[in-house]
């Protein structure tokens, strides 16, 4: 995950989706203008060369969307394919009429990239030209316009191939699991391309909350890996798919929803044999085979033969199985304490921690988790800020802060990060008293308290950082002066660190000073309240 500073600067726009107005104006901020956006989810499409005459149709889905908060009534897209001449035909939608090469077509009711509601979709067909040989290679341009809206341009590269292209049906989400079901995902996939494949290797992987219920013989599964805990499955389905024809397994694969699923995912994709399936499994460690029944795939359609081990559009070889689990997470600050006399510099630690049960993923790359804001009482001086923290971008000042410190986009149950400040005392203190609290990109744009749809309880989103305290609240030993420093984060640990000095640094769980706290309610969130969502694929996922 990037720094704040990088998280802050993604667009105006998400905040506006949030707050629904325009709060920071005033403020200094220069705002861009609105933008029209095109988003293409087939990225430089290989169309199936004709054979004997006949060519198969492939879709390009189009969507447009706009940065600021609202909607436009429409918009239009111009859409010229005169750079396809010789390479590919197209079978333009009924919303678009055209004049030779030059599409225009008519898009309703534009949504900004924040609102979460799905985009208006354009689907544009294209065919191989009957006479385009291998690796003929095209372009068409498309444009979007909309008065009062900047415009937006963008060039499609399509080239004509030969091979096998297996698309996989996508899976839906499936929303309020319960911990201890079993899921079931029919995956189901097809030969849209022009040559067969003799077999599929389907590549399976859960990450926490997940656990695969049977391991087929036939299939190779490598140990939990990342923050994710991701389990990958290489499955090898020795049946021949020729082109027009579809499999789907003969039986589902079957997920337990365990105790760590608040969202997560199950990811599926296939790939005749060979160097794509390959690259695409590799980095896998200590596979071992399933000793159950073997995965078995059955037609659902029959056509005629070919041999190939090449997939033309392997971008369209993918589905996941989405969850949504009915359960929860707790959330709390590391408060911390330090004693010394006026002139001397002491390290303070503090941090934050998932105290679980679920493991949080914050798929859009962290905007909506844990943040720190870190503060620190008159008297003081910070003398060395730590990696992954810097200044909060609103009142803070060099040296008094207050600071801001990332935390990981992937949170396990026991996760805990830990940083360490070094801090000069200016005056005599004597149970001076700052605060470690949680905060996240939302909150900070609002204004307003932090708030997680995966915590149904606030308490111990501030922590005490304590100078000189007057009594062992909680029983945490506070830490000495010393003239080392200590700057490094401690990613993923759990209880207490070493100070620089080799002492113990304070680790005060929660704002009640009685340690840490090591659970919350069960009661069960709202979903899909958390994340920003800047970028949209045709498929919906979680941010």
């Amino acid at each position: 995950m990037g720094s704040i500073r990088t998280r802050r600067a993604l667009s105006t726009a998400a905040a506006l989706a949030v707050t629904g107005t325009a709060l920071l104006a005033g403020a200094g901020t220069a705002f861009a203008a609105d933008s029209l956006h095109i988003n293409i989810s087939e990225s430089n499409l290989t169309l199936p060369k004709a054979v004997n005459g006949t060519a198969g149709t492939k879709t390009l889905h189009v969507e447009v969307a706009h940065d600021q908060q609202g909607h436009i009534p429409s918009a239009t897209l111009t859409v010229d394919v005169s750079g396809l001449a010789g390479v590919a035909d197209v079978v333009w939608p009924a919303t678009c009429t055209h004049t030779a090469t030059v599409g225009t077509c008519k898009i309703s009711h534009v949504d900004d990239l924040g609102s979460g509601q799905p985009p208006t979709e354009l689907a544009i067909g294209l065919k191989a030209d009957p006479k385009a040989a291998d690796g003929a290679q095209g372009t068409l341009d498309l444009k979007a316009t909309a008065p009062g809206v900047d415009s937006y341009e963008v060039p499609q590269t399509v080239t004509v191939g030969s091979g096998a292209d297996l698309t996989i049906q996508q899976l839906s989400a499936v929303h309020h699991a319960k911990v201890g079901s079993t899921l079931s995902a029919p995956i189901q996939w097809s030969n849209t391309g022009n040559e067969t494949s003799p077999s599929t290797v389907l590549t399976l992987e859960t990450m926490a909350g997940l656990d695969f219920k049977q391991h087929y013989s036939n299939c190779k599964y490598g140990k939990p890996t990342g923050d994710l805990v991701s389990v990958r499955a290489v499955c090898t389905i020795n049946t021949p798919i020729a082109p027009g024809q579809s499999l789907r397994l003969a039986d589902p694969v079957q997920v337990g929803v365990t105790s760590e699923a608040w969202y997560t995912l199950l990811t599926a994709s296939v790939l005749p044999p060979g160097a794509q399936a390959d690259a695409a499994v590799a980095g896998g460690s200590g596979y071992t085979s399933g000793t159950g029944p073997a995965l078995t795939a059955e037609a659902v359609t029959t056509s005629s033969l070919h041999a190939n081990t090449a997939d033309i559009n392997p971008e369209d070889s993918y589905t996941e199985l989405d969850v949504y689990a009915d359960n929860h997470a707790h959330f709390s600050a590391v408060g911390g304490s330090a004693r010394g006399a006026k002139g001397q510099t002491v390290a303070v630690t503090v941090g934050m921690r998932n105290n679980g049960p679920a493991l949080i993923y914050d798929r859009s790359g962290g905007e909506a988790v844990d943040a720190l804001k870190v503060a620190f009482p008159a008297g003081t001086t910070v003398t060395k800020v730590p990696d992954g923290c810097e200044l909060a971008p609103k009142g803070a000042t060099a040296g008094h802060g207050p600071y801001e410190c990332n935390s990981n986009y992937a949170q396990g149950p026991g996760y805990q990060v830990l940083y360490t400040f070094r801090v000069r005392l200016d005056a005599t203190l004597s149970n001076a008293r700052g605060s470690a609290r949680l905060t996240n990109f939302m909150s900070d744009y609002i204004g307003g308290p932090v708030t997680f749809p995966w915590d149904n309880s606030t308490s111990g989103y501030t922590a005490p950082i304590v100078f000189n305290g007057t009594s062992r609240s909680g029983g945490s030993p506070s830490t000495s002066a010393s003239a080392s420093a200590s700057a490094s984060p401690s990613s993923a640990t759990t209880g207490s660190s070493s100070g620089p000095d080799g002492g113990s640094l304070a680790a005060t769980g929660g704002g009640s000073d009685t340690g840490a706290l090591v659970g919350a309610g069960a009661a069960a969130v709202a979903l899909g309240a958390g994340a920003l969502v800047l970028t949209r694929r045709r498929k919906g996922g979680h941010a």
